[in-house]
């Protein structure tokens, strides 16, 4: 992670890029708006971009059809168009919330409504010094023999986000149940529960790179399906099992 950011604030000449480092990549995007202003702002950075963020038309057009305001449609629509063109660089974003405890990540991916934000905020309750990484879309960077986690400016409802690599200890998909119960899936579970929680890419060179990365992740990152309540004690069992207590 670079550490030569570009305070917030600072005045800009009206020709000068505004370059971000997101998630190990130089990206230029040029917020209009307060929230992506904002939530992006420790990101700022310099040098060459590899990709440009900027708003796509389908998606304006698909988005202002729930009279979102302007605001919220630069974030939305900059995120959904981060999150494609990541793929072709070595990454993928999961729609999950991701807790960092004791230095690693965990991911809790769920349904909207299910409760993975309510799960990992129980995480930072009952772990101290525990925090979440990104609250929706946390992006995944798989390496040989070393599979990382990333902080983004996109954090879908809420503003909990950090600028942060860390490594990926393992990933949770979550269902509403009365018991807590957890069990680690086989690969090709884990294959089609990441499948349907991540962009998936239109063309077929788009999506086999998807499904290496996907199956680097699998092989080596420990996957796991729960039925929790929501109640402290799904956190507790999930980092149980999770940290191979």
């Amino acid at each position: 992670m670079s550490d030569m950011h570009i305070p917030f604030g600072k005045e800009r000449k009206p020709e000068e890029k505004m370059i971000y480092e997101i998630a190990g990549l130089k990206v230029k995007m040029d917020p209009r708006f307060g929230r992506l202003t904002r939530q992006s702002a420790s990101y700022r950075s310099f040098g060459e971009p590899v990709m440009t963020v900027k708003p796509d038309s389908y998606d304006e057009a698909h988005v202002q059809k729930n009279g979102t305001s302007q605001e919220e449609l630069e974030y939305i629509c900059c995120s959904a168009a981060f999150c494609r063109n990541i793929v072709q660089h070595g990454r993928f974003f999961l729609h999950a919330s991701a807790v960092v405890y004791e230095g690693e990540a965990y991911l809790f991916s769920a349904p909207s409504g299910t409760g993975k934000s309510t799960h990992t905020a129980f995480w930072q309750k009952l772990f101290p010094g525990s925090y979440i990484l990104n609250d929706d879309k946390p992006v995944i960077c798989p390496q040989q023999g070393r599979i990382t986690a990333w902080g983004t400016p996109f954090a879908g409802k809420t503003d909990l986000q950090v600028n942060r690599e860390v490594p990926l200890r393992g990933i949770c998909f979550l269902r509403k149940g009365n018991v807590n119960q957890i069990r680690q899936v086989t690969e090709d579970e884990a294959l089609a529960l990441m499948l349907n929680n991540t962009y998936r890419p239109a063309s077929s060179e788009g999506m086999n790179r998807l499904l290496d990365m996907i199956e680097q992740t699998v092989t080596q990152i420990h996957v796991y399906e729960m039925s929790c309540t929501r109640e402290p004690q799904a956190a507790e069992l999930s980092y149980r099992v999770m940290k191979g207590m």
